[in-house]
């Protein structure tokens, strides 16, 4: 499950070059299609069960999980507009290890030597690509910078939402999800001018906003009940891999060597940090 899920999102960035929409008209569009995806999947899953649900938005932790929802899908919606999609990804898959920093920040949850190496390295990866994101081939030709910095803000929010709901486990965080990333699309329909918005390539669009990402994300979310959440992480730096590749035979969109030496070093730091922790986990886990 975990495999596929992990496969099945890495064409997501390459629909996004595909569909021909720009900032505000792609927002519109993801937000309205994935949040009500799911939405429906929250319906799905949860059931009779759903209905009790609703009043917990009405908390803090479901507002903070609904708006850092909401600000993971403009900054990720943006960043792709802007820049490189591999300067977008790498900035992305930090999230993991700024969740482990938060979780010492929120939560004083110990954090390791390990892992501040891991945060250290992580940025030091994603900064070498961001510093090189000019030299990407037939990329976006905007601001590389501000690309990267929208690509570590969805990351920050991202990692908000893990710390969040596990500080906070009875938080409907997948409605409260939904309803940020709708609440994204609500915010490209009032700012796009129908122009933008009807300009659109919608097989992409359908591809990407009722199967990729929905279908993904409940698989990715259904794994962990199988197998380590550690295993799950490391399928899911597939994307990482897979995205710029996808998106280089798509639309020839290429990264320069500097640019995949610097993602290369994000990766490994991630595969070792994912391994480590695994090893500890089983160390420290009692004997049956």
């Amino acid at each position: 499950m975990a495999l596929a899920g992990a496969l099945l999102i890495t064409p997501d960035t390459l629909l996004i070059r595909l569909s021909g929409l720009e900032s505000w008209g792609l927002t519109f569009w993801r937000g309205l299609l994935i949040g009500s995806s799911l939405m429906f999947l929250w319906l799905v899953t949860e059931g009779r069960n759903a209905a009790s649900q609703i009043p917990c938005l009405l908390t803090i932790p479901a507002v903070c999980i609904l708006l850092a929802s909401t600000s993971s899908t403009l900054a990720f919606n943006f960043a792709t507009i802007e820049t490189s999609i591999t300067v977008v990804l790498t900035a992305l898959a930090t999230a993991p290890v700024l969740a482990a920093g938060l979780s010492f920040l929120i939560l004083r949850e110990a954090a390791p030597m390990r892992t501040w190496f891991a945060i250290a390295f992580t940025m030091l990866g994603a900064f070498i690509v961001i510093f090189h994101g000019d030299g990407a081939q037939h990329a976006p030709q905007g601001n590389v910078w501000m690309g990267g910095a929208l690509g570590v803000l969805a990351a920050l929010s991202m990692a908000f939402i893990f710390v969040i709901s596990r500080r906070y486990p009875n938080v409907p965080v997948l409605l409260a999800s939904s309803l940020g990333i709708m609440l994204s699309g609500l915010c490209g329909f009032i700012v796009a001018d129908s122009g933008s918005i009807l300009a659109a390539n919608m097989i992409p669009v359908l591809l990407m906003g009722l199967i990729v990402m929905p279908v993904s994300w409940a698989l990715l979310a259904l794994a962990p009940r199988h197998t380590s959440p550690i295993n799950v992480s490391l399928f899911m730096l597939l994307e990482m891999v897979l995205g710029p590749f996808w998106v280089w035979l798509g639309v020839g969109e290429r990264p320069s060597l500097e640019m995949i030496g610097g993602a290369a070093l994000v990766l490994a730091t991630l595969i070792v940090f994912f391994l480590a922790s695994a090893r500890e986990a089983h160390r420290d886990r009692p004997a049956a």
